[in-house]
């Protein structure tokens, strides 16, 4: 998992060419142009989605991962804490839904990270995360989600 502010995007170009191709539309984008929804940058190997929900507690919410995309979070409005496992230290809830590229896991929160306005994360296959954990009160987020085929 790699958790920074868009700005420090530098630091880690280079590693993955689908993943700098992401972060540069990220960086060009005016999403506030946008509607809510999916929308594409390079057919199934990098597309986006444009989402707002009010964050919850940890016990409203749900742990997830994935297997052939990286998941890029980039937060646009709002704040949120996202819990972070490995994959290994998880129990299945459901098996794989393959349609969908994801695993339904459970497991305690060891360890969570705060996202504000303009931090990205990168979730790779074996970053278990749960997502839209309230800070204090809960709040609207706009964030995008980024999907880049492995």
């Amino acid at each position: 998992m790699i958790v920074d502010h868009i700005s420090h995007y530098d630091l880690y170009k280079g590693q993955n060419e689908k993943v700098d191709k992401a972060i540069k539309y990220i960086k060009t984008a005016n999403f506030a142009e946008l509607e809510k929804g999916m929308h594409g940058v390079d057919g199934d190997e990098i597309f986006f989605n444009l989402i707002e929900y009010e964050t919850k507690t940890v016990e409203e919410r749900f742990w997830e991962s994935h297997k052939k995309y990286i998941d890029i979070h980039f937060l646009l409005e709002g704040e949120e804490f996202v819990g972070h496992e490995l994959f290994e230290r998880m129990e299945l809830k459901e098996n794989y839904n393959e349609a969908d590229d994801f695993f339904l896991l459970e497991g305690k929160i060891h360890s969570k990270i705060k996202l504000q306005k303009g931090d990205f994360m990168i979730c790779f296959p074996d970053d278990a995360h749960m997502t839209g954990i309230k800070v204090g009160e809960s709040i609207n987020v706009r964030k995008v989600v980024f999907k880049v085929k492995l």
